[in-house]
């Protein structure tokens, strides 16, 4: 750490962390046992690996990759970009080459799933050596939700949730290491603001939203909850030259603030409020993408050739200006879906399958926010009750009742152990169950429900990892009673 350090600690991270915060490094060890994790999961899917074309969206979605179209609303471009290149495969049918792609990044989910468990479950008992209280629990929860119902189900067809899955497992292993950098450095008297890492990791969300939008509230999560409180960690009790920083910078940032309000609101009115969007709305979607960036910019620059007094805002302005530009481009992805839209639209009929006529970007956006299925269903919100007991039901079934009360007990030694990211994991369900529930509004019958469930399947990661904590208590609570017999022995 840099020893030109502020004098002053935060209350706020006192309450936290009261026995301080040394994050467990990834070692050679790690990424073999996490390797070998992936591996015993990847032979189970290809033991179990649908032989050919399989039930439900499974033909249109293998047609749609080898034709390389786009795929029913919102096209999931990045699946059948990187699923294209599995089709080439010397062995099996396309259909067969698909599945394996699927099995492949459901596995893949796995790996990283375990990385990040070790993370969480490695804070302050970092020894250098492997602690079967640390990877033990990691490795099992890594391996159960692997072969979870919902989890395992799709991950041997050729779905695209286990590539969902993969890319929100990945986003939240690159969030931990954001977050330790920046509450690691947090004494630095100039701010650190981990700016590799934000860099990741603004790319990386802006990829994960290219397979499907359910990432979203993960990302509206890490919004609400987990940059504000490390930022609050760092910032509170500064140096006094700190706050005249800020108000100094206090126009750009009620600036910033006004952008992001429009942004917001753009994205609200075509997102939610329109129920189709025209050529006349293009503009509009337009400026909500880019009106903050170019501001961003535009103040860069500005600070760049002016070079006025340095700032910290400066700096922060800088970082997430690269970052939403970053984000920007992983969405571009989409812009496969435009360019193969135009493609296929001269071929002779019958063309290859593609949803959607993709050729313009008023069909795109409908395309990309699925506005053909609407929003909240056709009817009134008779069923809440009914439709959170379901969600309740879905994650059950996901595991081993000894499991699912194990991870209850974890969901307290997480809290304990770790606040920030506990809150973190239960606002960023919270949110994807709520916006689930009020955006399909979905009927109770049986059909309607056994096919809701797979909208869910990245909710389970948290409860696999809470059941690496519970697993950790019950590791501690062993250690802790083996020593307390090995003193009575002595006396």
């Amino acid at each position: 750490m840099n020893n030109n350090v502020s004098q002053k600690e935060s209350k706020l991270f006192f309450y936290v962390y009261p026995y301080g915060y040394n994050p467990y490094r990834i070692k050679s060890w790690d990424i073999i046992i996490g390797f070998m994790v992936f591996l015993v999961v990847f032979v189970g899917y290809l033991m179990t690996l649908t032989p050919s074309v399989g039930a439900g969206d499974n033909g249109e979605l293998t047609t749609t990759l080898y034709n390389m179209g786009a795929g029913h609303p919102p096209g999931y471009p990045l699946y059948g970009i990187v699923g294209k290149l599995f089709t080439f495969l010397p062995f099996g049918d396309i259909a067969y080459r698909v599945n394996l792609f699927v099995a492949f990044f459901g596995a893949g989910a796995c790996l990283f799933l375990y990385l990040l468990s070790v993370k969480l479950l490695g804070l302050n008992r970092d020894s250098g050596d492997i602690n079967l209280s640390i990877h033990l629990p990691a490795i099992l929860a890594s391996i159960s939700f692997g072969f979870s119902y919902s989890h395992w189900g799709q991950s041997v067809g050729g779905e695209v949730y286990p590539m969902n899955v993969f890319l929100v497992s990945m986003m939240l292993f690159a969030m931990i290491l954001w977050y330790e950098e920046m509450i690691y450095f947090r004494m630095e008297e100039k701010l650190h603001f981990a700016q590799r890492k934000t860099l990741l990791l603004f790319f990386i969300m802006g990829l994960s939203l290219t397979n499907h939008q359910l990432p979203l509230w993960y990302i509206v999560a890490y919004g609400v909850v987990l940059l504000p409180i490390t930022v609050a960690v760092i910032i509170l009790d500064r140096q006094a030259n700190f706050k005249e920083e800020f108000l100094d910078r206090g126009w750009a940032f009620l600036l910033f603030v006004i952008f992001v309000l429009i942004t917001g609101l753009l994205f609200v009115d075509y997102g939610f409020r329109k129920r189709m969007l025209f050529p006349n709305d293009v503009p509009e979607v337009l400026i909500s993408i880019f009106l903050l960036p170019t501001f961003l910019t535009i103040y860069t620059l500005g600070v760049k050739f002016i070079k006025p007094r340095e700032n910290w805002v400066d700096d922060f302005f800088k970082t997430i200006n690269y970052g939403i530009w970053l984000f920007i481009f992983a969405l571009s992805i989409y812009l496969y879906l435009l360019i193969r839209g135009k493609a296929v639209a001269p071929l002779p009929d019958p063309k290859p399958l593609s949803w959607g006529d993709t050729q313009r970007l008023d069909i795109l956006f409908n395309h990309m926010l699925r506005k053909q299925y609407g929003v909240g269903g056709s009817k009134e919100f008779n069923y809440m009750l009914g439709q959170w007991l379901t969600v309740l039901k879905y994650y059950y079934e996901q595991f081993h009742v000894s499991q699912f009360i194990i991870g209850i007990i974890g969901i307290v030694y997480f809290f304990l152990k770790e606040k920030i990211w506990a809150t973190f994991s239960i606002v960023a369900m919270l949110f994807l169950n709520l916006a689930l529930i009020l955006f399909i509004n979905f009927e109770l019958d049986v059909r309607t429900t056994f096919f809701q469930e797979v909208f869910f399947i990245q909710n389970f990661l948290f409860v696999a990892i809470y059941i690496a904590f519970g697993c950790q208590l019950v590791l501690d609570l062993c250690n802790w009673g083996f020593n307390k017999l090995l003193k009575v022995d002595k006396i």
